[in-house]
């Protein structure tokens, strides 16, 4: 096994090497070429992060920004598909695409910062403005004008859900010009995806615009169970906008999408490691774990035996309304949004060829309403205001059937046992207050103080029955408020170098759990405190830009999530808990280079360093025992996250030009969960330390502004990686969705 494992080890080294050494050979090229006369520059990608138009390079923010041409060089789709070029950001790739699968299957983290338990988020995810992290996680991609992520909290624009950091994406609006885009895709795995869009001006006042994406696989799992379902899934999204301006000072922006995700199975290969818990409970004639003929990870990547079909359906309504006034002196903004969402899942939920446990179904509904109201200066200065104020409501319901199968008896549960009957509602109504002023000082120095008030009000109730135990409906509410400051400082050296430093608070509110068998038991906000300074760049006529920040965070009353299973005198109980109960920091660097040596070569390196831990952490309650973590890395927070890109462009002909194009990342070693960190603490380390790895993607095109093709392979060297380890692994033990080679090619057209 030690040899294996150092031959993997060596591998992965090799290949990144190999890696690197293509950067350094292209940064050998453009070293020479310096002295030729290059010509070109870079592109200038414009954000609105502090809620007014300004340069990437100019905002005094930790920011990572894709445009619409960025986004198509980097075939990017997906929230992962961004976040791994992303310094100091991390993502579990989940078992399904929206991540509403249950708490633990898809986890974000920026700076080590990620939703360790509570009601609310750490991050948010906004689509024109609007959140929308109450209905997904990794909203569909299609015709979008640009993506930003903000690093460190965003507290006086974004409030609520952006103590870690903020993901912003601005779709394309409609235009007064006819045009069309299609996009067929067609990979491996039978990987197939169309996509397009078109834009009417119905009238020189009102312009339409609508896109979509059709989407559909066979998935990349193989069930050995001729009756137990497969891996396949199908995705639909559809967006309509509608453009009016009833004069040249007033804009009407009106969007309304749906999109529709089904998916068979949840993707998971099992490892063999078994918890305490299922070892306690597992007797003759049941012996685990329960399926071993196809072996475990990672010697067996593609097959699983499941008996039963598991199915799984997202499916969301979103409707927004940006209605803009602008003068020269100042512009109002009102930002109108709604969302419904609704996720059913039914069918297998052992993970195994045996008939354990069974979800007759579980529902989830959630809606979430929010209105934002803007005025901010429009004047050049010395002073830029703004100030303004939100209203939302968020509301789920939610409940769930799970029965043990006619093989439970080898659990110690006769069929038909009731293991959960469970109905939730909850319900989060939020106001705040927000105000933001900049001072130009002077031509080179700016100073920008902000702040933002905000009250949350928690109400929920639920009845349940666990374990064949009746559970009667309880019910609580409670308030929490909050002020967080920002203060930034931005110092222009020259008219290519600025420098700036900021601090900041984030905040996520408190809450509390019902349960009348153990009592209320309520926990209170965590904080978190942002201290940062950076450098933005621009050199070699806008050839070459160069970003540095090094950061510290002081987080205070971590919200931690924790959930036990126990047998006392041969009952199960469950004990799920959140608590207040660690305090932890982070702090790191954070590089973004871009160059463009020679007309036709463009270079990107990304590179963060994170050292996140938990500072005091002494009674974690884990399924390995209640242990003291303090020290212990953050979960979802490796050391290291680095990227680059190299990409080559040649004229084939008068109207053609081809390029060739490599992308590498690589991530470090992390843990997935608390849950994970105390089996590493036991020595338990596979697969709860998720190892670092390596990724390369190849692709190959030509494009002559009309047409483009594009054939591509991602994770060319095969790399046996997995992102996260998961506890629903059950009788198979824990689980992990692993990475896989694709393949395929891309082809666009576009009419106007």
């Amino acid at each position: 096994m030690q040899n294996k494992q150092k031959n993997a080890y060596g591998i992965g080294y090799l290949r990144t090497v190999s890696a690197l050494a293509l950067i350094s050979i292209a940064g050998g090229v453009s070293t020479a070429a310096q002295a030729q006369d290059v010509g070109g520059t870079l592109e200038e990608i414009t954000v609105t992060a502090q809620r007014r138009e300004q340069s990437l390079q100019d905002v005094p923010i930790s920011l990572t920004a894709y445009s619409a041409e960025s986004l198509q060089r980097n075939m990017v789709e997906g929230i992962s598909d961004y976040f791994v070029k992303t310094p100091n950001v991390y993502i579990t790739e989940g078992a399904t695409r929206s991540g509403n699968v249950s708490e633990s299957e898809l986890g974000l983290a920026i700076r080590g910062i990620s939703n360790i338990g509570g009601n609310s988020s750490s991050f948010g995810v906004y689509i024109d403005d609007f959140n929308v992290t109450r209905a997904t996680l990794n909203p569909h991609l299609v015709d979008i004008e640009r993506i930003e992520i903000l690093r460190g909290p965003q507290g006086t624009y974004f409030g609520r859900n952006a103590s870690a950091g903020a993901i912003s994406i601005y779709t394309k609006k409609p235009t007064d010009h006819l045009e069309a885009e299609v996009t067929g895709q067609y990979g491996r795995f039978n990987t197939w995806e169309v996509q397009g869009m078109v834009n009417v001006p119905v009238t020189e006042k009102f312009y339409l615009r609508a896109a979509g994406k059709l989407a559909e696989s066979d998935g990349n799992l193989r069930n050995v169970n001729a009756v137990g379902g497969g891996n396949s899934y199908q995705h639909k999204n559809i967006r309509l906008a509608g453009r009016f301006l009833p004069s040249d000072n007033f804009t009407v922006d009106l969007t309304a999408t749906y999109t529709d995700e089904k998916q068979d199975d949840l993707g998971l290969v099992h490892t063999g490691v078994l918890s305490d818990f299922i070892k306690s409970i597992c007797a003759p004639p049941v012996f685990c774990p329960a399926d071993t003929q196809q072996g475990f990870y990672p010697n067996n990547r593609k097959y699983y035996n499941h008996d039963n079909p598991l199915r799984v359906t997202d499916s969301y309504w979103m409707f927004t309304g940006k209605f803009e006034y602008a003068t020269d002196d100042i512009s109002i903004t009102s930002i109108t949004g709604y969302i419904t969402t609704d996720f059913s899942r039914s069918g297998e939920l052992d993970m195994s060829s045996f008939d354990f446990l069974n979800e007759d179904f579980q529902y989830v509904k959630k809606t979430s309403f929010s209105q934002e109201l803007r005025i901010q200066s429009a004047n050049s200065g010395p002073f830029h205001w703004t100030v303004g104020g939100i209203y939302a409501v968020d509301t789920k319901h939610g409940t769930e059937s799970i029965n043990a199968g006619r093989d439970a008896s080898g659990l110690g549960l006769w069929p038909g046992f009731i293991i959960e009957l469970s109905n939730e509602d909850q319900s989060i109504t939020s106001m705040a207050g927000f105000g933001e002023v900049s001072w130009d000082a002077t031509d080179a120095l700016t100073v920008t103080v902000g702040g933002r008030y905000s009250h949350d009000k928690l109400e929920q109730g639920e009845d349940k029955i666990e374990f064949e135990e009746f559970v009667p409906y309880t019910h609580g509410r409670k308030s929490f408020s909050d002020f967080s400051p920002r203060l930034a400082v931005t110092y222009k050296a020259t008219d290519a170098v600025n420098l700036y430093g900021t601090i900041s608070k984030g905040w996520k509110s408190g809450g509390f759990q019902l349960d009348p068998v153990r009592g209320r038991r309520d926990f209170g906000s965590e904080t978190l405190w942002n201290y940062e300074a950076g450098i933005k760049s621009t050199w070699l006529n806008n050839r070459l830009h160069f970003n540095l920040s090094a950061f510290y965070i002081d987080w205070k009353n971590v919200q931690v999530r924790s959930s036990v299973f126990t047998v006392e005198n041969g009952v199960i109980y469950s004990s799920p808990g959140i608590s207040n109960a660690a305090s932890a920091s982070s702090k790191g660097l954070e590089l973004e280079m871009v160059a463009l040596p020679v007309r036709d070569l463009e270079l990107t390196f990304n590179a963060g360093y994170n050292k996140a831990k938990f500072k005091t952490f002494a009674a974690a309650v884990t399924n390995n025992g209640t242990l003291d973590l303090s020290g212990w890395t953050l979960p979802k927070a490796p050391k290291w996250t680095l990227s680059a890109t190299a990409q080559y462009n040649v004229a084939l002909t008068d109207k053609w030009e081809g390029f060739i194009r490599g992308e590498w990342s690589y991530i470090g070693q992390t843990y997935s969960n608390v849950n994970a960190l105390g089996a590493a603490k036991m020595g338990h380390l596979f697969p709860f330390e998720v190892p670092a790895y390596n990724k390369a993607n190849f692709r190959v095109g030509a494009d002559n502004g009309k047409y483009r093709v594009v054939a591509y392979i991602e994770n060319a060297f095969n790399e046996n990686y997995y992102t996260s380890s998961y506890d629903f692994g059950f009788v198979d033990g824990a689980a992990v969705v692993p990475g896989f080679r694709t393949f395929g090619i891309r082809a666009t057209a576009k009419f106007q």
